[in-house]
């Protein structure tokens, strides 16, 4: 690795964002073949960058920043959000965070937390909150609080678990 530059995402990064969250989604579903929900990971990517894309550089609620070294390798992109009722009131919402594998270990991932906190101190924020897969404990081991749990079932199984006869066409 030469000289790494972590710094905020501007409009021209949103394909380096596709690719790292291509990358990312398809390491994922590897590694956790069971988690939900399923991305194709070139088409959520593309959709999901493209989402970012109007938004980089200019909204102040979307915390996206890269770590770049000749290409991009690595991201972190996050939400504020600010609760209507609760507390915390306001928060980091991490949604992807993603180091290529050959520069993990070698603190690439803390330069990105550090460049990302340095855009939150702007925002009233008071915590960092993320969700991982089944399985995947890595922020439980970084001292993380486990604080809720996400369920799934198919409409179908939970419509007739409440016999919900009026429905002719439920969705299987």
């Amino acid at each position: 690795m030469s000289l790494t530059i972590y710094r905020a995402a501007a409009p021209l990064d949103a394909r380096a964002l596709e690719v790292l969250l291509a990358r990312l989604m398809r390491e994922q579903q590897q590694r956790y073949p069971g988690a939900y929900p399923t991305f194709p990971p070139d088409a959520a990517a593309a959709a999901i960058a493209a989402g970012y894309a109007p938004r980089l550089g200019s909204d102040p609620r979307l915390v996206a920043v890269l770590a770049v070294d000749r290409a991009p390798v690595g991201c972190l992109v996050g939400e504020v959000v600010t609760r209507p009722v609760g507390r915390p009131a306001t928060v980091c919402f991490v949604e992807w965070f993603f180091v290529e594998p050959d520069l993990r270990g070698h603190g690439v991932g803390r330069a990105l937390v550090r460049a990302g906190l340095r855009v939150l101190a702007a925002c009233d924020v008071t915590h960092i909150e993320c969700q991982s897969v089944p399985g995947d404990r890595q922020w439980q081991r970084r001292g993380w609080t486990e604080t809720a749990r996400r369920y799934v079932a198919p409409f179908a199984d939970v419509a007739q678990w409440v016999d919900l006869e009026e429905l002719d066409n439920v969705p299987g």
